[in-house]
Formats: structure tokens, sequence, C-alpha cells
């Protein structure tokens, strides 16, 4: 049965227990079994409210109850108190006004509208709640001098939508969103497993052979600072470090930094203006980065055997890096040989999110904008810009893994992502489209059709088939079956669709 005839059942009863029918029309209506009129059932939103109400036709001085069910848009659920007015300006600017201070059940107000002249008039619903002040205007309506005159409509209306009443949405999580227009990017979906920076993880070599003694309240874990003293190496009896011999290495060391830095700005700068190749501008960024960490190692080792840094435990080990220890290497007390790894410290604050991009998909990348990590459940952005560094893209395919690199640098990681794990990701190739887009929580997969539930009234729906797109983040496009403008259930569209199937186990129906 549709919820507007049992309303009608509802208000015949009404109106006969009110004595709003004379006796002889009563007699009259049985006789030519004239179906009663139809309530009128209204939706209308404003941007903190929504309004689904039904009320009788007007008829002069006879009493018309409104059922007014009033939901907040932010949370979706029913106003437990508040003040509802019913308000009827005339064409002669005279206005009527009704008004109840309390709902008669949660998110219900009932107020009943006496006018007292015919013709036609403008209805207001006003609610006013705390802070929330919202008037709906819900247009025009006619007042008849009496019942006869209401037009009846004696065909039934096929009613091919889905009932699901305020009742059972105010009980579950439940949502609507409106479909409009959203700036989404094109991506490849791929997989990716984050890194270490290279120039943010060191690992820490004997410079010279002899015992380890580590401080002994460092373990794996532990957060380090920069020089901070990490471990003692006692040399042999006898064994010497041409010091000298390194301080000449530094100096080429320097010499070989400066020139590649100089070599890395100069190829940015043809970069800039589109007049190098990738390969050049990956390789000149490479040696750089090499030059870079044989000048520190250089440096580090002359830290660590100059006298300065040395003490009755031996030669002191500092970390050249803040972080902490991922791994030890070394066992207290065991001999090691010079240039034997000690400690390997990282730091976690940047980390590089290494992508994975198929030979089949190389061709759309065009300008790299993020990553995009699916998470449980949850999606993580980053795009460049936004703490996001774009570092490279290595077009040439992995003989192994027929894919190619595509590397992006995150400052502050959120906690949930760890160095070395693998992740399904989306990466934005550069292409981005304003198109409709729905919430990815809008859709439902039944029985294989991808489907969304459109509200087309308080308690009414729609089953919509819907061909998808591109996706960022949480939503998603829809190429057809969603219009512009409406409101597409995100919360809550399995109950819509048991609902469909069977009412009974969608909720229980109406508490008035």
């Amino acid at each position: 049965m549709k919820k507007l005839s049992l309303i009608s059942i509802i208000t015949l009863l009404l109106l006969s227990g009110c004595a709003d029918y004379p006796q002889e029309n009563k007699k009259n209506v049985q006789a030519e079994e004239k179906p009663a009129p139809e309530p009128i059932a209204i939706t209308d939103y404003t941007e903190q409210t929504e309004l689904f109400v039904e009320f009788n036709q007007f008829v002069l001085n006879k009493p018309s109850t409104f059922l007014a069910h009033f939901t907040y848009m932010d949370t979706f659920k029913p106003f437990k108190q508040g003040r509802v007015e019913v308000c009827l300006t005339f064409s002669n600017q005279k206005k009527e006004c009704f008004s109840v201070d309390a709902p008669a059940f949660e998110g219900i107000f009932k107020p009943v509208a006496v006018p007292s002249q015919s013709g036609f008039a403008e209805l207001d619903i006003r609610v006013e709640q705390g802070n929330i002040i919202q008037t709906h205007k819900l247009g025009k309506f006619q007042i008849y001098n009496s019942y006869e005159q209401i037009p009846v409509n004696s065909e039934e209306e096929a009613d091919d939508g889905i009932s699901y009443l305020k009742e059972q949405q105010w009980k579950v999580e439940f949502a609507t969103q409106i479909a409009t227009k959203k700036l989404l990017r094109e991506s490849v979906s791929t997989f990716a497993k984050t890194e270490v920076p290279s120039n943010q993880e060191y690992v820490l070599s004997a410079p010279v052979a002899g015992i380890v003694t580590p401080i002994s309240e460092l373990s794996v874990g532990s957060k380090v600072d920069k020089n901070m003293k990490l471990a003692y190496i006692t040399p042999l009896l006898g064994q010497k470090e041409d010091i000298s011999t390194l301080k000449f290495e530094l100096q080429k060391a320097k010499a070989n930094l400066a020139l590649n830095k100089n070599e890395n700005e100069r190829i940015k700068k043809l970069e800039a203006k589109n007049a190098v190749s990738q390969k050049r501008i990956i390789d000149a960024q490479q040696d750089y980065d090499m030059a870079k960490a044989k000048h520190i190692n250089i440096v580090q080792r002359l830290n660590q055997l100059d006298t300065s840094n040395s003490s009755q435990n031996g030669i002191v080990l500092k970390s050249p890096i803040e972080g902490k220890i991922a791994k030890q290497l070394a066992l207290p007390g065991s001999y090691v040989k010079e240039g034997e790894p000690i400690v390997h410290i990282v730091n976690t604050k940047k980390l590089w999110i290494n992508v994975s991009i198929p030979q089949s998909e190389i061709s759309k990348i065009t300008k790299p904008l993020g990553v995009e990590l699916t998470l449980n459940d949850s999606y993580l952005g980053f795009n460049v810009g936004e703490d996001t560094k774009f570092i490279y893209f290595n077009d040439m395919v992995d003989p192994k893994t027929r894919c190619a690199s595509l590397i992006f640098e995150i400052n502050n990681p959120p906690s949930s992502l760890k160095a070395g794990a693998g992740y399904a990701v989306k990466a934005y190739t550069g292409k981005v489209l304003q198109t409709l887009a729905i919430a990815k929580s809008s859709i439902v997969n039944d029985n294989g059709q991808y489907v969304v539930y459109v509200q087309v009234g308080g308690e009414s729906f729609e089953r919509r088939n819907i061909q998808t797109g591109i996706s960022t983040g949480d939503y998603i496009e829809v190429k057809s079956g969603v219009n512009e403008g409406e409101h597409v259930v995100s919360k809550g569209a399995y109950q819509v669709l048991l609902s469909a199937v069977s009412p009974a186990a969608a909720g229980a129906g109406h508490a008035h």
C-alpha cells in the first residue's frame, strides 16, 4: 500500500471523528463511493534543514493537520525539540499563522491550520531550534469553500518508487549528498612501496678494526640525535690510520660535490625549458646524491678518528643524522674489521613512495600530480605542493616487473604508513576533469550491477543503474544514471535496498 493512501485513511478517520464532514456529505460520499482526496506531500531543503510534510487540502474554516518531519542536514537526525509555525499569506496580504512549540513525536510536528478565508495563499513553514531559524517556502495553494469542491483523481496512480520512512532513516546511519560537478583527476591503478630516502638513512661502519662497545642504553627503535654518541671502537695495538690521506680525499670529495651540484642546477634550468632528456635529469640527480654521500662519509671518518673524539674507551662513533636505530649490526664486545657495519640509522620524517607504473600505462603519465594510497577502507591522498614533492619519473621499463618507476617524497607521513610496506595506489597522471561526481559510498553492488538510490521525496527513492568513470579520493565520476542536483543516498544505501526487497527487513513503519 502506498504511504499516501495510508495517510488518506488516517485523514478520513480523523475527519470523521472530529465531525469535519457534515453527516449528509458522509452519506453522499458513501452512496457515490467517491474516493477521498489525497493529502499533499512536499519535500523541501535548506542548507540546515530538510522538511518532509504531509497535510490535507485546505477548506474554509476547517482544520488541516500537518505532519511536518524535520531533519538536520548535517547529521540527518530528527529534531527532538523546537517550534514550528505554518503561515498562509493571502493575495490581500492577510497572514494567518498556526504554531506548535514541541514535536508530537520525535522529529514530527503537528500544527493544525484553520484558514478563515478562501482563495489562494502562499504557504510557508518555519522552524526554530537553538541557532537554527529556517523558513521553507512551499508555494501557492487553494483554500476551497467546501470539501465537495476539492478535485479528486479517481484513478490510482502508479507508484514505482521505494518507500523508506523517516522513522527508519533516523534510526540508522543515513545521509544523502547532492550530485554536483567536481574536479577529478585521471589516475593509474597500480601498487607502490614506501622507502626511506637515500639521504635519510646511514649505515655507521667501523673506521678501523677493533672491539665494539655500544652505548648500553641504546637499542633497536631508540631515537638518536645528530652527533649523538652511539658506540666506541677500541683499536688493536699498533694500528694506525693515515689522517692526512683522508683529508686529501676530503678535498677531492668537496671539489666533486661542487662540480656535480653545479651540473645538477644547470640540468634543472634546462628541464624548465624542456631542453633536456628525462634520462639526463635522473643521471645528474643521482651523480649529485652520490657525491654528497661520499663527502659525508669521509667527514664522518675524519670526525671519528680525530683525537678530540677519542677517549679511554676508544674511538667514538657518532650518529651523522637524526633518526632512530633500525638495526644493530655488531654485537657488544665483538671484533669488527675496518669498514664493517655496526648500526643502521633511519630518519622516517620523510618517505619516498615508489610507484610502479605498468608498461601499458606509461604514456598516460604527463605531469604527475600526486598519489592516493588505499589503507584498509580509507584513502590517503598526497598532492604535489601539499607536503608532497615529485622526485622523478623514470620511464625506463624494468625487465623483471615490466614497470616504470614514479617517485614522490612526502613530509611527516602519517603513523599508519610504514617504511618498506606495500600499498594499492592510484597515481594521478596530470589530466584533470570537471565532471559530475557522487560519493563512492553511494554505490551498491546489486547482483553484479552498480546501483545508487536517489531520494525523489522525503520518504521515496528510486533505484538507478549507473555508469562510472574516473575517481579521486572519496568521489567517483558518474557518466549516466544520475542528474546534477539530485539527492543521492551516500550512507545507508543498503538499507534502502532492503526496503525495496522486503519493507519489513528495513525496520518499523510510522509512529504517527
